[in-house]
């Protein structure tokens, strides 16, 4: 009985004195913080360089991103805002920026910087299936999404929208007719029996066009042509270098081609009849 009493008594001390122990023990940061304090709302240039290739630039103009290199377009917002995460990443580990060719970092293979703050791009840990970030005088692990946000080409960033969202089509001229707004409705050309809805659906497939992907011009002409007058007076001139077995649009004030899969296609070319 008197042996049972102290072993009783001795677990109770044990139990107290690690309940103590981990009272005092001082508490671990569960959540890690984020690589930087800006926020990717208030970021207004980045600048993505990789070895051996053309810089590619972008700065913020008030809601939108242009790209102002290597040449000048509107970037995609959901595509920025991929790279720009990576202000909010929370990486798993951090490590002195020493022996830089383990992490194969110098040099790095790819870099991206965010008003003026360098966030470098090394090898990919295959156990963890994280990669290693160089910022400033620390190497961090962080998830392989940030890296991937990295375009290898600046055309991967160009917004796809055909029009933007102030460019309201006046009048859509083709090759083989038009079609126009007349004291707030829109009558087809050669005339045609067709209804107000009709109609309109055709429009907005020109106003939500989005291509599938972008390309540069690469320098041929084309003697089809498509006309867009805008509402404020402007026009914008579009060749048809390509019908099948993609439609592929040359909006010739950006030099820049719109490639559009062939049922996206054939719905722009194919008039109400």
């Amino acid at each position: 009985m008197l042996h049972g009493w102290r072993l009783n008594l001795l677990l109770l001390v044990i139990v107290l004195a690690l309940t103590a122990l981990v009272m005092l023990k001082p508490a671990r940061e569960s959540t890690p913080a984020p690589l930087s304090t800006l926020k990717p709302a208030a970021a207004t240039r980045i600048a993505v360089l990789r070895p051996g290739r053309p810089a590619i630039e972008l700065r913020r103009d008030g809601e939108r991103w242009l790209i102002e290199a290597p040449f000048r377009a509107r970037a995609d917002e959901f595509q920025v805002l991929r790279m720009l995460s990576v202000l909010e990443a929370r990486p798993s580990a951090e490590l002195p920026a020493q022996d830089l060719e383990r992490f194969e970092l110098d040099p790095p293979a790819a870099a991206l910087e965010i008003d003026g703050v360098q966030y470098a791009f090394g090898a990919i840990n295959t156990v963890t299936r994280e990669q290693y970030l160089r910022r400033g005088d620390k190497v961090h692990v962080v998830e392989l999404r940030h890296g991937a946000a990295l375009p290898a080409r600046a055309e991967a960033l160009i917004r796809r929208v055909l029009l933007e969202e102030q460019e309201k089509p006046l009048a859509i001229t083709l090759p083989q007719g038009g079609i126009r707004k007349v004291d707030g409705r829109w009558q087809r050309q050669p005339a045609a029996d067709l209804g107000a809805d009709e109609l309109q659906a055709y429009v907005d497939r020109w106003r939500q066009a989005a291509a599938a992907s972008m390309q540069l011009h690469d320098g041929r002409n084309t003697a089809e042509n498509i006309r867009i007058t805008l509402e404020d007076g402007r026009s914008i001139e579009l060749g048809i270098m390509q019908r099948s077995p993609q439609l592929v649009l040359w909006r010739r004030d950006q030099g820049l081609h719109y490639v559009f899969l062939e049922a996206a296609g054939k719905a722009l070319l194919d008039m109400p009849k």
